[in-house]
């Protein structure tokens, strides 16, 4: 193990079923509020499933591969760097895009859109990247 593998601390791989058990639960507290099983304000529903589905991305995003090398490592700080680039862009381009098509600043995602875009670039971009190793 080499000192850049020392220096990038992540989970161990187990992480992952907690990771998609913290996202099944997320998603099924939504579906059970949108069915009208569960009562609860829509804030306080949308900010509970929307912060279960984050914590469990960020938790995939951390969580080691079975086979973790020098390339996994070197593809991973790749796909960080586009989504943060990718994020970046998007929160420039997006007000021009709704003034060329008339729409109002209203329509205005939040942080958990644009993370959860992150995100999706980041597991988008390395998991090509790994296929194509």
């Amino acid at each position: 193990m080499n000192k850049n593998q020392k220096d990038l601390r992540l989970l161990p791989t187990h992480f992952k079923k907690v990771a998609f058990g913290i996202m099944v639960s997320s998603v099924l507290f939504l579906f059970l509020f949108l069915s009208k099983t569960l009562i609860f304000d829509k804030e306080i529903a949308m900010t509970i499933s929307k912060t279960g589905i984050l914590i469990s991305l960020l938790i995939l995003a951390l969580t080691k591969n079975k086979i973790e090398d020098e390339l996994t490592i070197r593809i991973r700080l790749i796909a960080f760097t586009g989504s943060f680039i990718g994020g970046v862009v998007w929160v420039i381009v997006e007000p021009f895009r709704e003034l060329l098509l008339h729409d109002s600043f209203s329509s205005d995602e939040g942080a958990t859109g644009i993370l959860i875009l992150m995100f999706l670039i980041y597991f988008m971009t390395f998991y090509l990247m790994l296929n194509k190793r």
